[in-house]
């Protein structure tokens, strides 16, 4: 193990990265044509994916995801701040009959300088930006699709992201309650030069499950998690594009009318990366007290997902390292390949995840802008 650990240390300082955010996902980031006034366009997502999860810790279950999705859309630019997208999202696990998931999809966009307001189906998934155990980054293949409400702003110093994700509706006499998140994802940059940047992000979700007309007799449930983080990011000259240091502190509350497990909770979570070229790493550390998040990667979590019952640890501790890599491959196709090792130091036990995506998105003007 330390000789893990040194190995890890050496290749961090070996490579650099453009950090965007904890984890770099802005692979799997939705892309929108550029139009004018009186335009169309037809894009294409195609994402290939193949997850493999060798687990042996109690908490959760190791699994392994190989298949495709396919998201065609139309977009018409009604105005110079006004578009309309609207398509069909396929998803095809190999090994099954259909698709397992397909749904229509659409959105009306209004913008407004640096402000964006989305209705329907939202820049979502990973696209939120959160923090792995607030977010699972699983479900930008098993539930990558969110439908509402959400507010974009982004400026020089301060971004923010906030919005209402309607997961289930609730019918007169129907066996669902309604269910929904809100999340709200900010980071201000306090310190915002070419070689530095210091920020302070936070972030919170909400997640409801009730309702009055239903007849399901489920429990009110409402659950809170919270993140605060500081984030300091260096572009040094030389081998190194840049390193990304970030410390989070977690918060769980939970004020159900029949709390699930826990009334509260909080965690850590610790981590360093880096990349050079098309390479990265990352290294991190991760304890907490009694954490839960309804969305949060069930490897963070305090109740196993495995066995509820049998298996839940008041406390957590694990170490995480990854290595990516991630590069062009044509137009409008690109590959991405990671790994991770994460040791559980409470069971404690070896977990490892191989996975590897092709994504092809190629967009095509229809029309042309109006005089």
């Amino acid at each position: 193990m330390r000789h893990l650990v040194i190995l890890l240390c050496i290749g961090v300082v070996l490579m650099g990265s453009k950090a965007t955010a904890q984890l770099n996902n802005s692979y799997f980031f939705n892309k929108s044509a550029q139009l004018k006034a009186g335009q169309a366009a037809v894009s294409v997502d195609n994402l290939f994916y193949f997850r493999n999860l060798e687990y042996k810790t109690h908490i959760d279950e190791g699994r392994t995801l190989f298949g495709y999705q396919l998201w065609p859309t139309l977009s018409y630019q009604v105005a110079d701040d006004i578009r309309v997208t609207g398509g069909g999202f396929f998803q095809k696990d190999f090994g099954a009959d259909g698709f397992y998931h397909h749904q229509p999809t659409l959105t009306l966009e209004y913008r407004t300088g640096k402000k964006v307001f989305r209705l329907g189906t939202l820049n979502g998934s990973v696209q939120h930006n959160l923090v792995e155990p607030l977010y699972d980054f699983e479900r930008v293949i098993e539930q990558r699709v969110e439908n509402g409400f959400q507010f974009l702003w982004n400026k020089p110093r301060f971004t923010l992201d906030a919005w209402i994700d309607w997961r289930m509706v609730s019918y007169p006499n129907g066996t669902d309650p309604e269910r929904f998140f809100i999340g709200t994802v900010a980071e201000p940059k306090w310190i915002k030069r070419e070689h530095i940047q210091f920020s302070t992000p936070y972030q919170m979700v909400i997640y409801h499950q009730g309702g009055e007309i239903d007849t399901s007799g489920m429990p009110t449930l409402s659950q809170f998690n919270f993140d605060y983080a500081g984030r300091l990011t260096i572009k040094p000259e030389g081998a190194l594009d840049s390193i990304d240091v970030q410390a989070h502190f977690l918060y769980y509350e939970d004020i159900s009318t029949n709390t699930v497990s826990f009334i509260d909770g909080l965690g850590q979570y610790l981590s360093i990366a880096a990349y050079r070229k098309n390479w990265g790493m990352m290294l991190n550390y991760y304890d907490a007290h009694q954490f839960q998040a309804p969305l949060g990667d069930v490897l963070f979590q305090s109740v196993s997902a495995k066995n509820p019952a049998l298996y839940t640890r008041f406390y957590r501790k694990m170490v995480m390292a990854r290595l990516f890599y991630e590069r062009d491959l044509g137009s409008d196709l690109r590959f991405l390949f990671r790994a991770g090792y994460m040791r559980d130091l409470n069971q404690p036990t070896d977990n490892v995840i191989g996975e590897f995506y092709f994504r092809w998105t190629p967009s095509f003007h229809l029309t042309k802008p109006n005089k």
